[in-house]
């Protein structure tokens, strides 16, 4: 049976992965010069499938960890995940052993593995009574890197998250203050919230401020996705015309997660070729599927937040004229701001480009199916 060659929800790469040249090429220079680089888009835009394809392409030994932020809520937490990260870059468990011996003097780890189907090395540290020693554990990838004279890469992925924590600001400093004297170790932060990122990374009180390289990533162009859909459907045995492929795009706003997502359904979907009814067939099916989602967004609105929803969907603009604010009941023109900053927290709308836009391509049909009674 042939395989659906389309792929979401997960990190892609090789025949998955459309296009980026530009953005991989930079970030190989980045890993290649040791150069720290700052990754910002909104979620699902494929960070995490950029970083890994361009450290694929790297040509060269590099020692690489990943820490995911999302979910710890601690310093000591993010210690201990970070410490584990970093050690697991040895695949041999003599030689991760080893590390753990004589890099980390007050930490004393032991390492037990489990062979099964996937054959994974668990890690168990066996840490001191009172708090993590953070220099020790920050300054290992450094270590790390003299003494195997190989380039070391540290990924921290949603890393605006650490600034919400209690103590959140102080360990950012603690960050700069280590990983600044590092050399042969590069570092890419990445991050989804694009107006908090910018401040950590732009706000020149911020420690750190023009930390490294700063991207921001933007959406893969119409022309870019044509060529891969093509492609991705003539290689399965099914074919797709430019004007479909074009119509499909844009009705998920060249969204990278539901552009794959639309594009597997179609498959699915049709026999030989991806029609018209079979896009739209496709599409109401993902909207089906991200109804529960939806309702999750949606069930705490306030009044305010649906009115000005119902405003912007509508095609207004001007939120803080008289005529928006009275017809939409939106209060004053200083509730505005408080309605906007509250839908951007909830990750329902970003307004970083100065641009107001919905964050997920299925919000609108459905918010107006079940918001404004429009079918």
């Amino acid at each position: 049976m042939t395989k659906n060659p389309f792929k979401f929800g997960e990190i892609v790469g090789e025949g998955s992965f459309c296009n980026r040249a530009k953005e991989i090429l930079r970030l190989k220079q980045a890993f290649t010069d040791s150069q720290n680089v700052v990754l910002i888009s909104p979620r699902r835009w494929g960070k995490s499938s950029l970083v890994n394809e361009s450290i694929a392409r790297y040509k060269g030994k590099i020692l690489v960890s990943h820490t995911d932020c999302f979910g710890i809520t601690s310093p000591e937490q993010f210690l201990e995940v970070y410490l584990k990260s970093i050690l697991k870059t040895e695949s041999k468990l003599a030689n991760l052993a080893n590390n753990a011996k004589q890099f980390l003097k007050t930490i004393g780890p032991y390492v037990s593995f489990s062979v099964g189907e996937s054959e994974e090395v668990k890690i168990g540290l066996s840490l001191p009574k009172g708090k993590l020693d953070a220099t020790e554990i920050l300054s290992l990838p450094q270590r790390l890197a003299e003494a195997k004279g190989i380039p070391f890469l540290v990924c921290v992925d949603e890393f605006q998250k650490i600034q919400e924590w209690p103590e959140g600001g102080k360990f950012l400093e603690k960050l700069r203050s280590v990983w600044q004297k590092h050399q042969g170790v590069s570092y890419c932060l990445y991050g989804s919230k694009r107006h908090l990122m910018s401040g950590i990374f732009n706000d020149s009180s911020k420690p750190f401020f023009r930390f490294g390289d700063t991207l921001f990533l933007e959406k893969i162009a119409v022309d870019h996705w044509v060529k891969f859909m093509i492609d991705q459907f003539s290689s399965s045995g099914k074919k797709i015309t430019t004007e479909r492929a074009i119509q499909l795009v844009e009705m998920v706003k060249a969204h990278s997660y539901y552009v794959q997502y639309l594009c597997r359904l179609c498959w699915n979907n049709s026999e030989k070729e991806i029609t018209e009814s079979v896009i739209k067939e496709s599409f109401e099916q993902l909207l089906a599927d991200m109804l529960n989602l939806f309702r999750a967004q949606t069930e705490n609105l306030t009044r305010y937040q649906v009115n000005y929803l119902k405003a912007f969907i509508s095609g207004e603009r001007k939120m803080s004229s008289s005529r928006v604010i009275s017809h939409y009941q939106l209060g004053s023109p200083g509730n505005i701001k408080r309605i906007e900053k509250s839908l951007q927290d909830s990750e329902i709308m970003d307004f970083f480009t100065g641009e107001p836009e919905l964050n997920e391509p299925y919000f609108k049909p459905l918010f107006q199916k079940h918001f404004m009674g429009n079918d």
